[in-house]
């Protein structure tokens, strides 16, 4: 038995996470992505985050970010603005089955690489056009990225503090979100094709994305005119307790900070109120009748959050965690991300990715990567490669795989269509640390982390 998409071939245009996330898990799944990029244009995931905080003279090759959305992909360069750089493109939709990009739709009329052209060249391709708004409607060439999507789509305004002003998340989640529903959509129009043997467009909206998972709001204002205030995530409609709850704040355990622990508790049944109180112990708590039911606790929740915080306040978060969730009450500890590298839980299901880089690479010997959030039971080992070079694969894929001759490449790079660093990009300036920590811009760091790493997911590497 193979990977699920061995055999498939898949065209990325992509920069950020929505259409290389898309493309990383086809990747996982046995596809073959051919990822092209310009020198002149690097995607933004080149120039941030660098191992140790250091950038060097090649710092677009030792992106942590860039690594993660690209592994398993062949990486090449490709120029659409030269000659070279359009025949190949077009070598390349004749051997595929997929092109996916993520660009504004007056990009891909100004390159002639709409559906419309694309089918001219192969008339089974699926294309799949992740957009902000979608290719049509008013806003359709406006451009976008994820905090933009995130106010047009509602979700700023439902995040953050009651009648506080709406709060961005820390991730580009309407990225992911669209990502997601884009890999559903290209595997619905493969069976698709394998059913009429036709090809496919799929005009996402990135936007509508966001939308058709958080419909509630809507909702709300269809059923009952009701315009919904800032701050939904911290208030529910009938639940209370709920909330996000202090705890006891910790020394990190080595470098510099403190991390603030907050847990998530969330009451929604009497069995649930009556087991946290024996959690709680709070005898008085029990027998207080402005708590005897789920409308008395809800016309009280600002006293009874209050009251849950104070205890919990005093509690270590994690074991606190272990003790109501052994007494079937919902919580959960907000982890940091130095806790989701080490989480027991996600270690037992083999979720990270141990990645090996090559020698030389100016990366460690072994990375874990999150990995996919499902296991394909019997399947072979998912592949494990890093992600590209700018540049790596330029000669597998032009020689060995599209066929044309070895003097083409030389020809290619003269004329500009492809290369191996950037054209003009200055090199970015990492802040320190120690300034990141003064600015708040940091919670802490550690000063041991290679170490840790390097013991946790040394014996874990798959070769490359």
């Amino acid at each position: 038995m193979g990977l699920p998409l061995e055999g498939i071939r898949v065209v990325e245009m992509g920069q950020l996470l929505a259409v290389p996330y898309l493309c990383k898990i086809l990747a996982d799944m046995g596809a073959e992505i051919f990822r092209f990029e310009s020198c002149t244009r690097l995607d933004p995931h080149r120039t941030t985050v660098f191992y140790d905080n250091e950038a060097d003279e090649t710092f677009y090759n030792k992106a942590a970010n860039f690594h993660d959305q690209n592994r398993n992909k062949l990486g090449f360069t490709l120029d659409l603005g030269t000659k070279g750089g359009q025949r190949m493109f077009r070598d390349l939709i004749r051997i595929s089955d997929i092109f996916c990009e993520n660009f504004t739709p007056r990009v891909m009329a100004n390159f002639k690489m709409e559906y419309k052209d694309l089918r001219q060249i192969r008339p089974d391709i699926i294309m799949l056009s992740s957009t902000g708004y979608g290719y049509d409607g008013p806003w359709g060439n406006y451009g976008a990225v994820g905090p933009t999507v995130e106010a047009s789509s509602g979700l700023m305004h439902v995040s953050g503090y009651p009648e506080g002003a709406p709060v961005l998340a820390e991730i580009p989640f309407t990225d992911f979100v669209g990502a997601e529903h884009g890999l559903f959509a290209v595997m619905a129009a493969l069976h698709y094709r394998a059913q009429t043997g036709k090809g496919q467009f799929i005009d996402l909206s990135q936007q509508a994305s966001q939308v058709a998972i958080a419909p509630e709001p809507v909702l709300d204002y269809l059923a009952n005119g009701r315009e919904a205030l800032s701050g939904g995530s911290t208030d529910h409609p009938y639940m209370a307790p709920y909330g996000v709850f202090p705890c006891r704040t910790e020394p990190q355990t080595t470098g510099k900070g403190e991390v603030d622990r907050w847990i998530a508790i969330a009451v929604g049944t009497d069995a649930q109120w009556q087991s946290l109180l024996r959690v709680m112990g709070d005898e008085q708590a029990a027998a207080d009748p402005t708590f005897a039911d789920a409308v008395s606790r809800r016309r009280h929740r600002k006293e009874l959050n209050q009251r849950l915080a104070e205890w919990t306040g005093r509690q270590e978060a994690f074991d606190l965690m272990k003790r109501l969730q052994a007494e079937g009450v919902p919580a959960g500890v907000a982890i940091t991300n130095r806790d989701m590298l080490f989480n027991p839980h996600l270690q037992e299901r083999g979720f990270f990715r141990v990645i090996r880089h090559p020698e030389g690479s100016g990366l460690p010997s072994v990375l874990p990567y999150p990995g996919t959030p499902w296991v394909l039971h019997g399947a072979p080992p998912l592949p494990a490669q890093p992600g590209a070079y700018l540049g790596e694969h330029n000669r597998r894929v032009i020689v060995d795989i599209l066929g044309w001759p070895e003097g083409e490449m030389k020809s290619l790079e003269e004329e500009g269509a492809i290369g191996y660093a950037p054209v003009s990009f200055p090199r970015p300036k990492p802040v320190g640390l120690d300034v990141m920590l003064r600015q708040a811009r940091i919670a802490g760091y550690d000063t041991d982390f290679k170490e840790r790493v390097a013991r946790e997911f040394e014996g874990k590497a798959q070769s490359k």
